[in-house]
């Protein structure tokens, strides 16, 4: 297999960064590092650390963080989450 070392790569016209056209491939236990943004179409990593990241499906086993910046997520109203509350909870109707 062949191997490239550098310490950057940028676009042909040095103005941005490269197009991976037809993707790319990190082993599995890899890391991205990113000081920009990364925008991904579909992604299975290990890691990923960016300051920004723009991707159209992400699945994990686990999250790190609050989620206090997460957008685009389905909200329970007050009332299905009282009903839930009821339905899920059988001790009020415990003799």
């Amino acid at each position: 297999m062949s191997r490239i070392k550098v310490n950057s790569i940028s676009n042909r016209l040095d103005e941005g960064p490269p197009e991976l056209t037809f993707g790319a491939t990190i082993p599995s236990g890899g890391i991205i590092n990113s000081n920009g943004g990364i925008n991904v179409g579909v992604a299975t990593v290990g890691i990923i650390t960016a300051t920004s990241l723009s991707a159209t499906t992400v699945t994990a086993t686990s999250f790190v963080g609050d989620g206090s910046q997460l957008s685009g997520l389905p909200i329970a109203s007050l009332s299905k989450i009282i009903a839930l509350k009821i339905i899920m909870d059988p001790l009020p109707f415990r003799s």
